[in-house]
């Protein structure tokens, strides 16, 4: 890991890409922790998360680095894993107006 992130820095990980069942297609900074997920959608729920170092998942991917500049309330997205990465903010939730 060339960046200048730690090694152990937390990220979060869906539990398909922990798994290794799919690659990481989305990275995210919603509040400043890494978050790192297959694209899918995800119930609000801890068990579809593990906690594992940012840097190990590099060494599993390292197209997963390019991602890694982004500042906090940004993400990178992807459409496959060998695709180039799309940066933007993350967009802001509409309110609800049930």
């Amino acid at each position: 890991m060339t960046t200048a992130l730690n090694y152990h820095q937390k990220a979060y990980v869906c539990i398909h890409v922990f798994a290794e069942e799919r690659p990481v297609l989305l990275v995210s900074r919603p509040d400043g922790d890494w978050c790192l997920l297959c694209g899918d959608e995800h119930v609000e729920d801890a068990s579809e998360y593990r906690v594992v170092g940012l840097g190990h998942m590099v060494d599993q991917d390292a197209s997963i680095e390019a991602a890694l500049d982004l500042e906090f309330g940004w993400e990178a997205e992807r459409s496959a894993g060998d695709h180039p990465w799309q940066k933007r903010p993350i967009p802001a939730e509409e309110p609800d107006r049930g």
